[in-house]
């Protein structure tokens, strides 16, 4: 054990592999957690994992010297950003042809065969070292562009759902572009490894530290963040459910004790623009409020009034300009989940997001602005009485 190369640089990456691999086989084998997004998300772990795994290999002395060819280098490199850009597809509810995921992996397969053909090749060693810096760049390349192609399925799905019917649940994506900014943070460390620093470290792996360090941090931060993603998607379409089916029993039953029957399909086009009344009762009875894209342009196009107009009402009338207005109706829904026991289970960030709230900060400013308590606080608050 003393002959081990062993510091706490490696000890740290050496437990963040351990946890990767763990937390992949339990995506591969859980029932309640396999889907096939799930399967593209333990993949991309598994290659982050095992490309740290054999530099760390390397570093404590466990396995022989890949300069020497005395092993096959497996290029994980070329796996780690094809299955990330795979699962996000999946995550995104999009779409790939087969073709798309067989380019995907020729850089990777192109690699293990070059490996295979030099070691049986017995070629020169200063041809392998070059070749080596080739492929290294290349996968750095390759990365790169697979980075920008995430990103930009990422931009086209974010201008899909802002024309899309707020019906449909979207998957949070702020966390991937933090992820993918990140990534990109690692190629600089990677480009940096493989120039800067190795003057400062002419001997032994250490130039690498920085950028095995920050693959465990990636590890852990693309796991749970995506495993918290889903279980809001999950919790927001659980309680979107409930909220439809109360709304639709409720319309029932206020239908058997009128003689007429409910006027869902209420229209404004003959208000009175001054009823403030009036067009507070639309929005209240169309639940326009849980709209996160709701503005006042929309509001204008439903009730044919002007948006100047509909601007002057709202002001005159609550002393709150048209954001400040809706944030009320929100927050007020918001605190009727959190009083309801059914809802009791669910997290407030869902109930924030189900209530029409865009993000989980602006759900907790609005709320702590209009309430005086943030929503910890208020649910806590209300569980004592």
């Amino acid at each position: 054990m003393n002959s081990l190369n062993l510091n706490l640089y490696n000890i740290l990456i050496v437990v963040g592999i351990v946890h990767g691999v763990i937390f992949s086989f339990i995506l591969f084998f859980n029932p309640k957690l396999k889907s096939k997004t799930n399967i593209f998300l333990a993949l991309t772990i598994l290659a982050l994992c095992f490309s740290n795994l054999q530099y760390w290999l390397l570093d404590v002395g466990l396995s022989p010297s890949y300069e020497n060819n005395n092993l096959i280098f497996v290029p994980f490199e070329f796996l780690m950003v094809p299955m990330f850009f795979l699962f996000v597809k999946n995550y995104l509810k999009k779409d790939f042809k087969k073709h798309h995921l067989f380019l995907l992996l020729v850089p990777f397969f192109s690699a293990i065969f070059y490996q295979i053909l030099t070691d049986l090749a017995r070629v020169n060693s200063k041809v392998i070292e070059f070749f080596n810096l080739v492929i290294e760049y290349g996968s750095l390349l390759f990365s790169l562009v697979i980075i920008f192609l995430v990103f930009k399925n990422i931009i086209d799905y974010e201008k899909k759902t802002a024309k899309d019917s707020f019906s449909e649940i979207p998957v949070t994506v702020t966390w991937l572009k933090r992820i993918l900014i990140f990534g990109v943070v690692l190629c600089i460390l990677w480009l940096l490894s493989l120039t800067v620093f190795e003057s400062y470290f002419p001997s032994g792996y250490y130039q690498y530290y920085p950028l095995w360090i920050g693959i465990s941090v990636l590890i852990y931060w693309i796991a749970y963040t995506s495993v918290f993603q889903n279980s809001i998607y999950k919790e927001r379409e659980e309680i979107r459910n409930r909220v439809i089916l109360c709304n639709i029993t409720q319309k029932r039953e206020n239908s058997k004790n009128q003689n007429k029957p409910l006027e869902i399909e209420k229209t404004l086009d003959n208000i009175n623009p001054n009823k403030f009344t009036e067009i507070n009762a639309f929005i209240l009875e169309r639940r326009l409020y849980l709209n996160p894209k709701l503005n006042l342009k929309l509001i204008s196009i439903q009730t044919n009034l002007s948006e100047g107009y509909l601007s002057q009402i709202i002001n005159s009338n609550t002393d709150k300009n048209f954001n400040e207005y809706i944030n009320n109706m929100r927050v007020e829904n918001a605190k009727k989940l959190l009083l309801d026991n059914d809802y009791f289970k669910y997290t407030i960030t869902a109930i924030g997001l189900e209530s029409g709230f865009n993000t989980k900060s602006s759900f907790y400013s609005a709320f702590k602005k209009i309430t005086g308590y943030t929503p910890n606080n208020y649910k806590k608050l209300v569980q004592n009485y």
